[in-house]
Parts: structure tokens; sequence; C-alpha cells
């Protein structure tokens, strides 16, 4: 995966995440439908100013973008959105059930290792 992908899943996620259209960010920020489009599919890489508006609107820091960003070689673009699906959740679970969720995720990846 490259920059412009990386940032681009990011943008979707937290765009998705805020539960906004790509419609209704655009408005926000003064672009075109299809420049928010461009920017989450990774068509293009937008300018810094574009992006902190869009940090502000859906009340993000710069740095969430570039978070992981070293690790883009390594990530395709399909799993870094499930990772970052995957932490929304996460962001959203009381604490119970996201203790829970670990001890799944502990256990899945325990059988994985056994089975594979």
């Amino acid at each position: 995966m490259d920059i412009k992908n990386h940032i681009g899943a990011r943008v979707k996620a937290a765009r998705q995440r805020k539960g906004l259209t790509q419609e209704q960010l655009a408005e926000a920020v003064d672009k075109a439908v299809e420049t928010i489009s461009n920017i989450e599919r990774g068509a293009m890489l937008t300018g810094i100013d574009t992006l902190q508006r869009i940090g502000t609107v859906l009340v993000v820091p710069m740095t969430y973008f570039f978070e992981g960003i070293e690790d883009i070689q390594h990530l395709s673009r399909a799993r870094l959105e499930v990772e970052l699906q995957l932490q929304a959740i996460g962001k959203r679970l009381p604490m119970r059930e996201l203790y829970l969720a670990i001890s799944l995720l502990e256990a899945l990846e325990k059988f994985d290792r056994e089975n594979n």
C-alpha cells in the first residue's frame, strides 16, 4: 500500500466513525464529493490544508492520518480497513465487553497458531 491509500483509508474510517456521508464531509470542508471520494480511494493525495480541515470536522488530530504509516509496505488496504473497523468498534464498547473481545481474539489467535 502507498501513502495515498493509507491516508485515504484513515479518512474513510474516521468519516464513517463520525457517521457522515461523503457528501456531508465534502460540504463541511468546502470540497467536491468527487474530491472526498478520490481521497478515500487513494486516487489522490490531498493538500495538508484540506487534510487539516477534514481532521477538524472529523474531530481527529492530524497525526491520526499518519499513524502506522511506517508499516504501509507490509499492510494491504483491505487489512488496514478491517483493523480500523475493529478499532472503531472497540472504542464504542464498554470496558467489560472490551475485555471479552480481547479474550475472544486471543482464543482465535491461539486456535490459528495450533491449526496452521
